[in-house]
C-alpha cells in the first residue's frame, strides 16, 4: 500500500548511511550529520531551532561476554535478554539480569535497554537529556537590560526583537501554552531600545547646530 505521508524535501531528506545511529535535533528529531557538525550552537534544517551539541567520537571499548556455557550454570545466571550469556548484574530499576552486551551503567545505575530508553524519553536521566536555549528567557532578560543601556539602543533593540521571534518559533515548535504575553512584551521592550537608540545621534546632532 502506498503510503500518504510527504517525503522530505531533498535538500533535508535523512542520509540513509545515518538512520537511527546519529544525533537528531531535540525538538523534532531530525537526524544531523555528525560529519557537518562542529561543536557549540547547532541549527536544525528542518524546524530551524538552535540547540548546543558537543560531537565527539568515543573510543572503541572491546566487550567481551561471557557465555553460561563457560562459566558453568551455577556460577552464573542467564542474562535476561540473552539467555545464552551469563549475567553480570541486575537492571537497577526492573531487577532483570544483564550481561555485559545489554547493560548500561548511567548516573550510578545499571540499566537495561527496556529501562534505559523508556527513563531518556521520560528526561529522567540527566546524562542524556538535550538542553534547549531559553530564547523567551533571554528576550526578557536582553529587554529589560537594554532599557537602561539607552545609547546602545540600535544594537540591544533588534536583538531583543529576534530573540523574541525565536522565543515564538520555540514555543509553537513545543506547543507551549504559556509565555505568549512573555514574548509581546519583549518585542515592545525592544522597539522601546531602538527608538532610545535613535535619540542619542538626534540628540548629538541637535548640540552640533
Amino acid at each position: 500500500m502506498e503510503s500518504l505521508m510527504p517525503s522530505p524535501p531533498p535538500e533535508i531528506r535523512r542520509p540513509e548511511a545515518f538512520r537511527r545511529v546519529t544525533p537528531g535535533c531535540p525538538a523534532c528529531g531530525f537526524e544531523l550529520d555528525p560529519a557537518t557538525m562542529l561543536a557549540g550552537d547547532q541549527t536544525c534544517p528542518v524546524c530551524e531551532i538552535t540547540f548546543l551539541a558537543m560531537p565527539f567520537t568515543p573510543p572503541e571499548i572491546p566487550v567481551r561476554v561471557r557465555s553460561l556455557a563457560e562459566v558453568g550454570p551455577g556460577e552464573a545466571a542467564p542474562c535476561g535478554l540473552h539467555a545464552g550469556n551469563a549475567a553480570v548484574g541486575s537492571c537497577t530499576r526492573c531487577g532483570i539480569f544483564v550481561c555485559d552486551l545489554c547493560g548500561t551503567d548511567i548516573d550510578g545505575q545499571r540499566l537495561c535497554p527496556g529501562c534505559f530508553d523508556r527513563l531518556t524519553a521520560e528526561g529522567t536521566l540527566s546524562s542524556s537529556r538535550k538542553p534547549l536555549r531559553d530564547y523567551r528567557g533571554l528576550a526578557r532578560f536582553v529587554g529589560i537590560v537594554g532599557l537602561f543601556l539607552s545609547c546602545f539602543g540600535l544594537l540591544t533593540g533588534p536583538l531583543t526583537i529576534w530573540l523574541a521571534l525565536r522565543a515564538r518559533q520555540q514555543r509553537k515548535l513545543l506547543d507551549e501554552t504559556g509565555g505568549g504575553g512573555t514574548i509581546v512584551v519583549s518585542i515592545l521592550l525592544g522597539i522601546l531600545q531602538i527608538l532610545l537608540g535613535l535619540l542619542v545621534p538626534i540628540g548629538m546632532f541637535a548640540n552640533m547646530k
